[in-house]
């Protein structure tokens, strides 16, 4: 019984020890070195999403602590698309100001200053918000006041 105890205080005693904390990397040093800008030998990886031509690639010297990526994309579908949408708008504003100014009997001239009246309205509002986003002030003025009331 007593040999059974005392193995039992040994594997004990085994087990503490071995759930030490130790540096995974012990022994390895960090010693960064410089990215060299030729880009010759790199491979470049090209996938292309919705018509959008991606180019990535990723550096690893094979070390887990050093290695870079980079990934761009090549904007000339991006542009033909984004075209063809301001193109679409365009249209769609050309006659919806068509059929107001009818509905209305209107001239078109004047259901297009209204159409950029409102426009403008709307952008200088959304612009306001944005502008309230991005100060470093920003205080939620409502959350304020209510918090005010409760404890008066």
């Amino acid at each position: 019984m007593r040999g059974l105890f005392t193995l039992c205080i040994l594997c004990s005693i085994a087990l503490l020890i071995s759930c030490e904390n130790r540096d995974i990397n012990e022994g390895e040093e960090f010693r960064p070195r410089a990215v060299k800008d030729n880009f010759d030998d790199t491979h470049f990886t090209k996938i292309t999403v919705d018509g959008v031509e991606y180019i990535m690639t990723e550096r690893d010297n094979n070390n887990p602590h050093e290695g870079f990526g980079f990934m761009a994309f090549r904007a000339n579908k991006l542009m033909e698309k984004q075209d063809t949408i301001i193109s679409y708008l365009r249209t769609m504003q050309h006659f919806q100001n068509k059929l107001y100014s009818r509905m209305y009997r209107i001239s078109e001239d004047s259901a297009q200053n209204e159409f950029e009246a409102k426009f403008i309205e709307y952008l200088l509002q959304e612009t306001r918000e944005l502008e309230e986003l991005e100060r470093e002030d920003l205080v939620n003025t409502k959350t304020e006041t209510s918090e005010n009331e409760k404890e008066e």
